[in-house]
């Protein structure tokens, strides 16, 4: 497969102005993506938290089947993500999360009431493959299509939705779940939300900026050096993204980001208490890392504009694995400053692989090489409770683990390295 150079709006690193100029309409995108990730972090990740525990007990289901759910579901997600890609390509990221909102909304309820372990795994798989459907993948396309120059901090805003998603969820589950008489109920209105949001987007959240009078990253139109997204004709297959180095430099570096985050930040409060703290300190340091991931998901957003979304990729991974080995100082003040740096990086985890696959395929093929990109990462990332019991049982301690994770990260600075970020073109 041959490759040429894009004359993509892609960024002058080093030289680019960091300006949250978006106008109107593009804070509108941003805010509105921010939600999508909202439900995607906190249905489908930290709040199983409190609805695996509170729907078992509710409906009398085993609680270590129910737990054991959760991973082929992901599995499964992972796998009918290359579908949304292919519908994102053809009809829109309009399309996409109206119709995956509408579906993934009425999926939430049935999971929020189903009352037997087969109903319960088919309701929590379709659930968790749509939300992916309307964040990850129609989210993702709303964001390259809106803002292919100014990705970076674009998404650096948007992913805030995910940080508020770890720092609040588990709160607005239980309060919802007290106020109107079971876990049930609370899964049923978040359930209905997604619908309610599935009329607001079709009623207002238009797929491109073209489609709603804009131009993309809010630019004045001899800005723009052509890119234009309406009638382009699709020349990426997945075949060709499959075949394409960089989908598996991608796929590795931030596949392993993704691993490393779920290993530490998962085991985080057991290895506080390892060094001493009681459960209810060791809940409050991870909440606090959450809500500093905020500030590092603009952080790293502004890196990313101004370097290049490789420097900062690069950036990332030095960061992470100094953070990580604080943490394994016996020492306070080490410990806060690893809190600080883990939190951070939490913050902008999320944000570099939607910006790669944007800087290298442009935004009009970017919803199949992100799709495929996503998969292959996705499987990387769900290897990190594997290598987190292999690590423990080999090593006999979280300090072990943690360790073991601060190596596996130097891979993902070693296939950035290897990455070439130029802008391509698929020939035909």
């Amino acid at each position: 497969m041959e490759m040429k150079n894009l004359n993509n709006p892609i960024e002058k690193k080093g030289t680019e102005k960091v300006s949250s100029n978006f106008g109107k309409k593009g804070w509108g995108v941003i805010i509105y993506v921010g939600v999508l990730y909202y439900f995607m972090t906190g249905m489908t990740v930290d709040g199983l938290n409190v609805l695996v525990p509170g729907l078992s007990e509710l409906h009398g289901m085993n609680y270590n089947q129910v737990l054991a759910i959760s991973t082929p579901a992901g599995i499964i997600a992972l796998i009918s993500c290359m579908f949304y890609g292919w519908l994102a390509a053809k009809k829109g990221a309009q399309f996409t999360a109206v119709l995956c909102l509408v579906l993934g909304g009425g999926a939430t309820i049935w999971y929020g009431n189903a009352n037997t372990i087969t109903t319960y795994a088919i309701s929590l798989t379709l659930m968790v493959s749509l939300i992916n459907g309307f964040s990850n993948i129609a989210g993702n396309v709303y964001m390259a299509n809106w803002f292919p120059r100014k990705k970076g901090l674009a998404l650096g805003w948007a992913t805030m939705g995910m940080n508020m998603a770890s720092a609040t969820i588990v709160i607005v589950l239980n309060a919802f779940a007290v106020r109107f008489g079971g876990m049930n109920i609370s899964v049923t209105i978040i359930g209905i939300f997604m619908i309610v949001l599935a009329i607001f987007t079709k009623l207002f959240m238009k797929g491109t900026p073209e489609e709603a009078g804009c131009t993309p990253d809010n630019l004045p139109p001899d800005q723009l050096n052509g890119n234009r997204i309406e009638n382009y004709v699709h020349k990426l297959t997945y075949m060709k993204v499959f075949k394409t180095k960089e989908t598996w430099l991608m796929a590795i570096a931030y596949g392993v980001n993704g691993m490393v985050t779920v290993g530490v930040m998962s085991q985080l409060v057991p290895r506080l208490m390892e060094r001493g703290y009681e459960l209810n300190t060791a809940i409050m340091m991870l909440t606090i890392a959450a809500i500093i991931g905020l500030a590092g998901s603009y952080a790293w957003g502004v890196v990313d504009q101004k370097w290049g979304t490789k420097t900062a990729s690069l950036y990332f991974a030095m960061w992470y694995i100094v953070g990580i080995g604080f943490n394994l100082i016996d020492n306070t003040i080490c410990l806060y400053i690893s809190l600080f740096m883990i939190g951070v990086a939490i913050g902008g985890n999320a944000n570099f692989p939607p910006s790669m696959v944007t800087t290298i395929f442009g935004r009009r093929e970017f919803p199949m090489a992100f799709t495929v990109m996503n998969t292959i990462q996705g499987v990387i990332r769900n290897m990190a409770f594997l290598v987190l019991a292999a690590a423990i049982s080999i090593t006999g301690s979280f300090t072990g683990a943690y360790m073991v994770f601060m190596a596996i990260e130097v891979i993902s600075i070693i296939a950035m390295v290897l990455l070439n970020d130029k802008p391509k073109e698929i020939e035909d």
